[in-house]
């Protein structure tokens, strides 16, 4: 999962609660342009404020492998001709 899609989801979840960055910021005890660039995928900081923001949004961070095969089984539901 790249920057740009965590802020995207952060932003849009922000959005579905009708909050706005400074609220956020606010919540968080950092700066509104902390925010920004969370949401516009250019944050470069601590993981510890990202893992902040996610829980505040009820989110997590989870790390899956990039190239991953499919097991037998998920091929098997795949061409199931059911």
């Amino acid at each position: 999962m790249s920057r740009e899609s965590i802020g995207n989801q952060l932003m849009a979840e922000r959005k579905r609660r009708h909050l706005s960055q400074a609220d956020i910021a606010s919540k968080l005890k950092v700066d509104r342009s902390q925010i920004s660039r969370i949401e516009n995928g250019r944050y470069q900081g601590s993981l510890q404020l990202l893992e902040r923001y996610l829980t505040l949004m009820g989110l997590e961070l989870t790390a899956t492998p990039l190239n991953r095969r499919p097991t037998l089984d998920e091929l098997d539901s795949i061409y199931d001709d059911d």
